[in-house]
């Protein structure tokens, strides 16, 4: 495609493999191609020249920790080599078979984060063969959450999948236990202890729960693969065999990747390297908004593109905000902030998503298409987008293997938990409050909460963005409303805007939200809870563990400098309860003023 404005650089195509057809039932290359404006083309063909100079790839290969920041990197690399056992993934494999075999409709994956997000895509996008189970994942502490989960079950015919790295995830760790006392009450303790299986590192204290109860399996991960990067890894090759696929081919379609990613690679014609070094040229040029535009089919794609992103560039004042999910738009409605990603399926093209990304071209913005052959093919961009999340963060000059803050909401959340449980309520007055609503935080001096509301928002200037964080369900129906409070935040601040259910997003964007770039400004929701649900040995409910949650972070934010404010739905979080949020968001939106000119 030739492009007509002078701004633009010539897209290109990269030529990275053999893509004519797929033979012998070798998988081929996914496509990817850019449009870029002649600044940043510039900057990437300068990276790209001191890339090859200094010799990234040949770097990243040798596990060289001197690529970003000479500490502990060489030991998180293992995820460079997927496939290194293979006989593990033949066990793995037959083990799954097995638990398939044993009469079982659908498996729960109980996890947060890198333990489950891989699974989320996997169970999203390649969908159960005939053979195999129903995967749902659940990675909330929402007690209607957990409901809704159990309302899709039968509990004498489903597999427990316990997924955490450390062994130690609160969240997982609160899951097992309340399902695992749930089936000892219908099964007696040893026959429960049957329906799980648990994927963590050796020696975690998952490991020693799950022999302790008798799990039938435990599936060990590799401990030089961080959590975000394990996809590859048992953590995402479970779900895959539990799904009826095998492990072996979705390999061995990955290899392609592999091949054009390693160190034999010309570096211009290396997908995970020049994604990388755009990616970290882009950020440092202002444009750091990575906008995920994903096709119908792949949006669990883009959430778990947007933890990989968030979570490994995201500290030291710097790193790259995905923007996941977004309503899109018009090439007007977006900032000098942006780059665009367009994921797509060919045999599955979406015209308005095509239409609004060659608008995107003719207006001057950059704008990345991948062209993702099919579900098979999924191993293929979590390869190259793990390379290249790696790669930028040597541009940025960031360990992208660390996650130096997240730790930080975690204590703050734990202590609030504990202060609750003694009996203390750590929870001071709202500030302002209004029918069906209280607000708490950093309240603006204002007459009523539509206007604290507009002055909060107001904060979000140029470069910025405003993240609607909700301790709501994470289903269809709040969904539908955090976009379309997204879609009037952008349109009345001009600003790029997030959105996460939490607790999930805490072990996603929790990160970059406090040690990434400055300019967030973070609107929390809470909502009264009528029911609560007791985890076995834990000695708050999931009701409580999520409010502490939620303080916990706004806490660190407001300690970090991040303006914070929080809305409290007194009528809980049905359609009666969210009415006065959305009323009050209109009207405040209504009186902010004119949209701001976008430059």
């Amino acid at each position: 495609m030739l492009l007509r404005s002078s701004s633009y650089s010539l897209p290109r195509p990269l030529p990275l493999a053999p893509r004519a057809r797929r033979t012998r039932g070798r998988a081929r290359l996914n496509g990817f191609r850019y449009a870029l404006p002649e600044a940043l083309s510039r900057a990437l063909d300068t990276q790209l020249a001191i890339a090859r100079r200094d010799g990234w790839i040949r770097r990243l290969w040798a596990r060289d920790a001197s690529l970003w920041t000479g500490r502990d990197e060489s030991q998180w690399l293992g995820w460079l080599e997927p496939a290194a056992r293979p006989r593990n993934c033949a066990r793995l494999s037959a083990a799954c078979m097995r638990l398939r075999e044993a009469g079982y409709a659908d498996a729960v994956v109980l996890g947060m984060g890198g333990a489950s997000l891989g699974s989320e895509v996997l169970a999203g996008i390649l969908r159960p063969s005939a053979l195999g189970l129903s995967v749902h994942v659940l990675d909330s502490t929402d007690v209607e959450q957990i409901r809704q989960v159990e309302s899709r079950i039968d509990p004498l015919r489903c597999l427990f999948v316990v997924a955490s790295k450390s062994g130690a995830t609160l969240e997982s760790r609160m899951l097992a236990s309340y399902f695992h006392g749930r089936l000892c009450g219908l099964l007696g303790r040893q026959e429960a202890g049957r329906r799980f299986i648990a994927i963590t590192d050796p020696g975690t204290p998952l490991h020693r729960q799950a022999l302790q109860d008798g799990y039938a399996a435990v599936f060990e991960g590799e401990p030089s693969v961080g959590g975000r990067y394990s996809a590859l890894s048992a953590f995402g090759l479970v779900t895959l065999a539990l799904l009826g696929h095998d492990p072996g081919a979705f390999l061995r379609d990955a290899r392609p990747m592999l091949r054009a990613c390693s160190v034999h690679a010309l570096p211009r014609r290396n997908p995970g390297l020049v994604l990388g070094v755009l990616l970290g040229v882009a950020a440092r040029a202002g444009r750091d908004k990575a906008t995920l535009l994903s096709c119908p089919g792949l949006e669990a794609l883009g959430a778990w593109l947007e933890q990989l992103l968030a979570e490994s560039t995201g500290k030291n004042g710097v790193g790259i905000v995905p923007v996941d999910g977004e309503p899109p738009g018009r090439p007007a409605d977006y900032g000098p902030d942006r780059l665009f990603i367009q994921l797509r399926q060919p045999r599955a093209p979406c015209a308005e998503q095509d239409a609004l990304c060659e608008a995107l071209e003719r207006a001057g913005r950059p704008v990345l298409r991948f062209d993702i052959a099919g579900p098979g093919s999924l191993g293929q961009e979590f390869f190259r987008w793990e390379v290249a999340t790696a790669i930028a963060g040597a541009v940025l000059g960031v360990n992208p293997f660390d996650q130096p803050d997240v730790e930080a909401s975690k204590r703050r959340a734990g202590e609030l938990a504990a202060r609750r449980a003694g009996g203390v309520c750590p929870q001071p007055g709202p500030a302002m409050e209004s029918p069906g609503l209280r607000l708490y935080g950093d309240v603006p001096a204002a007459a009523s909460v539509e206007e604290a509301l507009a002055r909060h928002v107001s904060l979000a200037g140029p470069g910025g963005y405003v993240a609607l964080l909700a301790y709501l369900p994470r289903d269809a129906r709040h969904g539908e409303r955090l976009a379309a409070w997204r879609r009037l935040l952008r349109s009345h601040t001009g600003a790029a805007t997030m959105a996460g259910f939490g607790p999930r997003y805490l072990h996603s964007c929790g990160q970059l939200h406090k040690g990434g770039p400055g300019g967030g400004v973070f609107l929390f929701l809470t909502a009264e809870r009528e029911r609560e649900r007791e985890a076995p040995g834990h000695a708050l409910g999931f009701a409580a563990t999520q409010a502490a949650q939620a303080l916990g972070d706004m806490e660190e934010l407001r300690a970090r400098g991040r303006p914070c404010l929080r809305v409290h739905l007194r009528g809980g979080c049905g359609a009666a309860g969210l009415e006065p949020f959305d009323r009050a968001l209109r009207r405040a939106l209504g009186r902010a003023g004119s949209v701001p000119a976008v430059r």
